[in-house]
């Protein structure tokens, strides 16, 4: 049976390149009906976190890459890496070095000097039993083979799909074992992956360099080694590592920046892998198709415009149900909203209600993220006044000098001395006919009462003479404070009557505190 394994150490958040590493183990093993399992490498005491491992384990959760068995600690684990690190000095494949940090360190800048490779020189490799004293601070070297000269130590790539080759005289007696008793990352997970029966392990490419010494940890302790598969290493738009300089690379900042997971593992399982020319695939259609062979042997390129557009497909194809579950669910608290007009909103939680569907069913086609929706929602998420921006009055003067709409300003003469006076008197005559919608004694789902508000509006602009587009502009403003916003027929249901006449008449005063400006000034 294929089991894998994802591995992460709680020294950082989890990450896009361990997401996609983990993803790449999941759907390798349910490709084959195998278990993956989730294993938190925890022995790095002074850095490891337990903010940081609550935060792997949620972040997996959230991409649905569960463990089939429960979370594995190599911490809880310290007396079996111990017992066979003393079944290697038992059998004289591991020795104990006594070497000081200060006599390695001249050793290796020597040697550096010298334009040779820096390697342990063997002072420790074969002291005596009354040569060696315990009490003294020691680690253990793996005694690296060397017998005969010329001895390889050989493994297969699964994705490059050759045999890598390594001489011993390129491996060093390498440390095992620590002065603390805490072994090292290679001897840990050797005893770890084949205690766990791990068939198949899917990494990325920075861990080249540690297979040679795992494969003779491997052998040297009588067990099988696994299959490798080393991954190209994500990269920037700017051809080096993925790292923060290029943006956010934490799972969990995905998420509080309102991508969904369905997204993000479909864009991360393309970036690396195909399936002909498909673009959308669901977990199961990755687990049905996916296959090492067909894994690049280049590095990706992380393409965040790419991602937006898959994150706005899979939001089209939600209800607003579900997308207010979604939003309520993701932590938004730090996101920079300093151009939203409606600030303080953005932490609240959405009510789901009829009027808040409407309003989702008509922000889902033109956004690409929960964050944008919540935050394209603020007018609603308001329940007080909101605050208008003075660079909106530049709107009154196009309303005024808008020569295509000329014949509804010659009608109404004698209320217009300003465009001030002319907008005042529009926005009074549109709460005369909002009031006389009578919208909260309309007994309509959803659908009805916006067919019934658009009919209504199409026969008071042409009872009047007016064009819609010429208007919807001030209208927006009026009931949103912003310039972009759902349609005025949805945000006016969602208001309600109640709402939309404090907001018709909270722009209105506005606009009459502002009327002493010079019109022919007006920002445009």
């Amino acid at each position: 049976m294929v089991k894998t394994r994802f591995a992460p150490s709680p020294t950082g958040y989890l990450h896009i390149g361990g997401a996609r590493t983990a993803l790449f183990n999941y759907i390798y093993a349910k490709h084959f009906g195998g278990r993956f399992i989730l294993r938190i490498e925890d022995t790095d005491l002074e850095r490891s976190l337990k903010a940081y491992e609550e935060d792997i384990i949620k972040s997996m959760q959230w991409l649905g890459l569960v463990s089939d068995e429960p979370v594995l600690y190599q911490s809880q684990r310290l007396d079996i890496y111990k017992e066979y690190c003393k079944k290697l000095l038992d059998e004289g494949k591991a020795y104990n070095c006594y070497c000081t940090a200060e006599s390695l360190e001249e050793d290796k800048n020597k040697l550096i000097a010298e334009g040779k490779k820096p390697m342990y020189s063997g002072k420790c490799r074969n002291l005596s039993d009354e040569e060696q004293n315990l009490n003294l601070p020691h680690v253990v070297r793996f005694k690296t083979d060397r017998s005969g000269g010329g001895k390889f130590t050989k493994f297969k790539d699964l994705i490059r799909d050759q045999s890598v080759s390594v001489n011993h005289s390129e491996i060093d007696d390498f440390v095992i074992m620590r002065t603390d008793g805490i072994p090292t990352y290679n001897f840990a997970v050797v005893i770890d992956d084949a205690l766990m029966g791990i068939t198949h392990i899917i990494r990325g490419d920075d861990h080249l360099s540690n297979t040679p010494k795992q494969v003779l940890l491997y052998e040297a302790l009588g067990f099988e080694p696994p299959a490798f598969a080393h991954v190209s290493m994500i990269l920037g738009n700017d051809g080096k590592r993925l790292s923060k300089r290029h943006g956010a690379t934490a799972v969990t900042q995905y998420k509080n920046d309102g991508f969904l997971p369905e997204a993000l593992i479909n864009y991360l399982v393309r970036l690396g892998w195909s399936h002909g020319n498909d673009e959308i695939l669901s977990l199961d259609e990755m687990i049905q198709y996916f296959d090492l062979k067909h894994i690049s042997k280049s590095a990706g390129v992380f393409n965040k415009e790419k991602l937006l557009w898959l994150n706005a497909h899979y939001i089209k194809q939600k209800t607003a149900e579900e997308l207010v579950s979604l939003i309520n669910d993701i932590n938004i608290n730090n996101i920079n909203n300093e151009n939203n007009n409606n600030n303080g909103e953005k932490d609240k939680i959405i009510q789901y209600g009829e009027n808040v569907a409407v309003l989702i069913d008509a922000l889902k086609p033109r956004t690409k993220t929960l964050v944008e929706i919540k935050e394209k929602m603020g007018f609603y998420l308001n329940e007080g006044n909101i605050s208008y921006d003075k660079n909106l009055l530049s709107e009154i003067d196009k309303f005024k000098l808008n020569e295509s709409d000329n014949n509804e300003y010659d009608a109404h003469s004698e209320h217009k001395e300003s465009a001030a006076d002319e907008v005042i008197y529009f926005l009074n005559q549109l709460m005369d006919f909002v009031k006389n919608l009578q919208l909260n004694s309309l007994n309509l789902n959803g659908a009805g009462c916006l067919n019934f508000i658009k009919e209504s509006f199409d026969d008071f602009f042409s009872k009047n003479k007016w064009t819609l587009k010429h208007k919807a502009m001030l209208i927006r403003i009026a009931l949103t404070g912003e310039k972009i916003s759902p349609g005025i027929y949805e945000v006016i249901f969602a208001l309600g009557e109640a709402r939309t006449l404090s907001r018709i008449n909270d722009f209105i005063e506005f606009v009459r505190e502002n009327n002493d400006r010079d019109c022919s000034k007006a920002i445009t």
